[in-house]
C-alpha cells in the first residue's frame, strides 16, 4: 500500500482486495461467532445436563437408602430402578450412570438376582470409567461370583494389587476368598494385610476373621 501514489488508487486497491477477499473474510467472521457461541452453547448444554443428571441422582439415592434395620418398600426399590436406569439411558456421558449402575448392581443383588447384578457391573467396566470406580465394580463383581460359589473365579476377577485407597478393602476379601478356597495362610496374611491398611479401624471384623486362622500354616 505504501508505494501506491494516489488516495485514488489506493481506494481502487482496497476496492479490489474486498471484491477478492471480501466474502471469504465476511464467511470466516461468521464462522468464528458460529464457533465461539455454538461453543458457549455446548457448555451450557453439558452444565444443564449435569445439573438434570445431580437432581435425578440424588432423587434415586433417596429413594434406594434405608435406615439400619429397615427394609427397603417394593415401591421405593421399583422407584429407584426407573430412575437409576433413566440416568443410564439418559445421561449416559456423565458419572451419574455409573453411578448409577453400582446402586442397580446392589439392589438387584439384594434380592437375589446375581445374573442381573453382574449385567450392570459389565455395562459399567464397558464404559470405561475412572480407576475408583473400576475397583469398586471390580470388588463387587469378585463379592457375586463368591456368593454363586466360585471362589477361584472370584479371585481371578479381583486381580492381583488394588488401587489407592481400596487396600483394606481388597485384602480383607482376598483374605475372604483363599479362605473359602482352603488356603488358610495366605487367608491370613491377605488379613493381615488389610488390617495395616485400615489405619482408621473401619473394619473391626478384619482382626476377628485372621484370628480365627490363627496357627495357619505354622
Amino acid at each position: 500500500m505504501a508505494e501506491l501514489r494516489t488516495e485514488e488508487e489506493q481506494v481502487e486497491a482496497i476496492k479490489n482486495w474486498w471484491k477478492e477477499n471480501g466474502r471469504s473474510t465476511v464467511i470466516g467472521v461468521a464462522v468464528a461467532v458460529i464457533a465461539v457461541f455454538g461453543w458457549r452453547g455446548w457448555q451450557d448444554h453439558q452444565r444443564q445436563t449435569a445439573e438434570n443428571a445431580s437432581v435425578l441422582y440424588q432423587s434415586m439415592v433417596e429413594k434406594a437408602l434405608v435406615q439400619p434395620g429397615q427394609t427397603l418398600s417394593e415401591e421405593d426399590r421399583k422407584s429407584a430402578e426407573y430412575m437409576a436406569n433413566q440416568l443410564k439411558s439418559d445421561y449416559q456421558s456423565t458419572g451419574y450412570a455409573q453411578y448409577a449402575a453400582l446402586w442397580l448392581a446392589k439392589l438387584q443383588a439384594d434380592q437375589g438376582k446375581l445374573d442381573a447384578a453382574k449385567a450392570e457391573l459389565k455395562w459399567l467396566v464397558e464404559q470405561k470409567p475412572e480407576a475408583p470406580i473400576a475397583q469398586v465394580a471390580k470388588l463387587r463383581m469378585s463379592q457375586l461370583l463368591l456368593a454363586e460359589g466360585d471362589a477361584q473365579a472370584a479371585l481371578t476377577q479381583l486381580g492381583s494389587a488394588p488401587e489407592k485407597g481400596f487396600e483394606a478393602a481388597y485384602f480383607e476379601l482376598k483374605g475372604d476368598l483363599l479362605n473359602a478356597l482352603g488356603r488358610a495362610a495366605e487367608a491370613r496374611q491377605a488379613y493381615q494385610s488389610a488390617q495395616a491398611a485400615d489405619s482408621s479401624n473401619a473394619r473391626p471384623l478384619i482382626a476377628m476373621k485372621s484370628g480365627d486362622l490363627a496357627g495357619a500354616g505354622e
